[in-house]
């Protein structure tokens, strides 16, 4: 791992915001996809430097272009919190679509505002429940809606219908 990367993480995790935003901003200016999706989280939480959406979803769109899955979901989180549902929906999509059961279960939580939705959120929440690139909470979260919807586990389907 690169020298300045550690420094930066060390002054973070120190509590020294200002001294980590100006290493990562470094590193993400030459590029460097970690410090990229660090300054973005920093920008959104106003850590080491003043709280700035825009600039959040500045660095988050350019570590996303490079492949980081991280500002990719990010930028879903982002775009629903503001209430760009239709933006926050592709985000999420193109992560399900890439197996990311997180995205999954946050397409699913969307999607429960609407009753005429069942099949999808279910579809949703079993593309969580059975992912193998998911958070254990997360899994824990769709397992717990869909045993709260009457729905089926997985694995005890067959049990169910004896």
């Amino acid at each position: 791992m690169n020298e300045l990367f550690l420094s930066a993480d060390t002054a973070y995790e120190r509590g020294d915001f200002e001294d980590a935003f100006t290493k990562f901003l470094k590193l993400a200016e030459s590029g460097d996809l970690s410090g990229m999706e660090r300054v973005a989280c920093m920008y959104g939480d106003g850590e080491g430097t003043s709280r700035s959406r825009d600039k959040s979803v500045e660095w988050d769109l350019k570590a996303a272009a490079l492949g980081s899955t991280t500002s990719m979901f990010n930028l879903g989180i982002t775009y629903r919190n503001s209430g760009d549902a239709r933006e926050a929906r592709r985000w999420f999509e193109a992560l399900h679509a890439a197996g990311d059961g997180d995205a999954s279960l946050e397409l699913a939580k969307m999607y429960m505002i609407s009753d005429l939705e069942e099949e999808r959120i279910r579809s949703y929440l079993l593309a969580a429940v059975q992912s193998s690139n998911v958070c254990e909470a997360s899994r824990e979260e769709a397992q717990r809606l869909l045993d709260d919807s009457n729905g089926v586990r997985p694995e005890s389907a067959a049990l169910r219908s004896t």
